[in-house]
């Protein structure tokens, strides 16, 4: 029952990073993955912003954070989406 809690959460969460892409105007372009060696290459890039879209107690209870990442709540994009700088890549993740 968590294993499909956890992909139906993960899946709620590709959908709204969907939304948060058409939202900003983002829609037509393609949000590749990165690895973990390409993000680790980027912190403290001046014009990079990671985004940290883990919902509640994947958050709270994790004890693996990028430092420097801001923490947005997945469900309500419309509140932040709006601050989010355009002249910036963005890295979002979550678990």
């Amino acid at each position: 029952m968590k294993r499909r809690t956890a992909v139906y959460a993960g899946m709620l969460i590709m959908a709204m990073m969907g939304m948060l892409f058409a939202s900003a105007g983002w829609a037509n372009d393609v949000a590749p993955r990165i690895t973990r060696e390409e993000v680790k290459a980027l912190l403290g890039n001046p014009n990079i912003l990671i985004l940290d879209a883990r919902t509640g107690s994947s958050w709270s209870g994790s004890d693996r954070k990028i430092k420097g990442a801001v923490r947005v709540d997945p469900h309500d994009i419309s509140s932040w989406i709006k601050r989010v700088p355009r002249d910036k890549k963005i890295i979002v993740y979550c678990s």
